[in-house]
């Protein structure tokens, strides 16, 4: 796998799940940069085309069944954002995680204040390596201090397909 083949996958994970919620007659619409470049996967429109909010996509590599038993042993969380990106000026207000190679896809609902529930991991930059992204590119490259979601803080794919149907409704 090179580096472009991994940013179609995250790719084709937002378009699996854009199309999941249109089919469920929520009006998903087409990913956006933002002001701060930042990407929203999915913003969600009410039916005068006015964005509601939107929603972060993450693909997961691997053959994920159950994300509960199957989180990576060092993992403390399942990631889902550096916590220095500007995407959390205006966060996303849901997370999915969908895994290609199963279809299974579960969520997190983002709290208002991700620190207070949230775990960040590793607390530091130049501690733990990408081993991923180091892979691909055959260079050394470490993760980030990232907000990771602990297990009591993950929802299956009903729960979050009920969130957002719950948040797209008109008042």
């Amino acid at each position: 796998m090179n580096w472009e083949r991994f940013l179609a996958e995250g790719e084709k994970a937002v378009r699996i799940v854009r199309a999941g919620l249109r089919k469920r007659n929520i009006n998903a619409g087409e990913s956006i940069v933002t002001q701060f470049n930042t990407d929203e996967d999915v913003p969600v429109y009410d039916d005068k085309g006015n964005k509601l909010f939107w929603i972060s996509v993450k693909s997961v590599s691997g053959s994920i069944e159950d994300p509960i038993r199957q989180m990576p042993s060092n993992y403390k969380g399942w990631m889902c954002g550096e916590v220095e990106s500007k995407q959390w000026v205006m966060p996303p207000s849901v997370i999915i995680w969908y895994c290609l190679k199963t279809n299974v896809a579960w969520g997190a609902i983002t709290p208002t204040r991700p620190s207070t529930k949230w775990i960040i991991f590793p607390d530091r930059y130049g501690v733990v390596i990408d081993k991923r992204k180091t892979a691909l590119t055959g260079q050394v490259h470490y993760l980030y201090p990232s907000y990771c979601v602990p297990n009591e803080q993950i929802i299956s794919k009903n729960e979050v397909i009920n969130y957002i149907q719950q948040l797209a409704q008109p008042l």
